[in-house]
């Protein structure tokens, strides 16, 4: 037996096998055993995407400005990354407070050297519902409205300001990219009628940026009419468009 070998470099590379790995691993230790179980911020995601998850967290509000819509994540390094266009169900409690919210990450940091994860994400506190021309719902989708000239728009999306602009009629929202939020979807919000009319869904990979248009609400077609067969043959408006 080698007490070099065996005993003393195992000792010593128990953290790492250079500099770097032992400061990275010390900082992992510090962040899961200390910051972690002290920090007023902890919180608990126990949802990702619709699946059960159970990741102890520091849910932070933005560092200079608690009224930005952005706020800080830190996960640690043993849990698997997260995604921009993910959706998180965080449940936190502070002093006798609950909260239980939808976030969105829109970004990831990919630096992991401090001995955590860290993301940026937003809460989504708007729901908006698609549905069928018989009413029914066809998806629940977590949203945020924003103003178009609010800085969250400015710095993460494709943004620009003319010198003049005519007044602002179309709202914009954040939410996951998801497939059917497509040009002309219809969609109804606080028994308003809404229209997609265009999304942003390069500048963030997963994430849409959707503006929308007010417009008349759709009448519900009666449930009735659904057993009625109909062909181009015999449709007046398919024939005459």
């Amino acid at each position: 037996m080698s007490y070099f070998k065996d005993v003393y470099l195992k000792r010593l590379n128990r953290d790492g096998n250079t500099q770097q790995e032992r400061i990275k691993t010390r900082k992992e230790k510090e962040f899961n055993q200390l910051f972690l179980k002290k920090s007023q911020y902890q919180a608990n995601i126990y949802q990702i995407n619709d699946k059960e998850s159970d990741i102890i967290c520091s849910l932070q509000p933005n560092k200079w400005n608690e009224t930005q819509l952005i706020s800080n994540l830190l996960i640690s390094t043993m849990a698997a990354p997260l995604k921009t266009g993910d959706i998180l169900r965080i449940f936190q409690k502070i002093k006798d407070i609950e909260y239980d919210k939808i976030w969105l990450v829109i970004f990831c940091e990919e630096n992991i050297t401090k001995g955590y994860q860290n993301y940026k994400i937003i809460c989504l506190d708007s729901c908006i519902n698609i549905t069928n021309e018989y009413g029914d719902t066809l998806y629940e989708v977590p949203v945020k409205f924003v103003n178009a000239t609010a800085t969250l728009v400015k710095d993460y999306f494709l943004y620009s300001e003319p010198e003049y602009r005519e007044p602002q009629r179309e709202m914009k929202m954040i939410t996951s990219n998801f497939d059917f939020l497509n040009k002309d979807v219809y969609f109804e919000y606080q028994n308003k009628g809404f229209e997609i009319s265009g999304k942003d869904d390069i500048s963030i990979k997963n994430v849409a940026y959707v503006s929308i248009s007010e417009r008349l609400v759709t009448e519900v077609e009666p449930r009735s009419s659904a057993a009625i067969k109909v062909s181009d043959e015999d449709n007046f408006f398919l024939n005459n468009r």
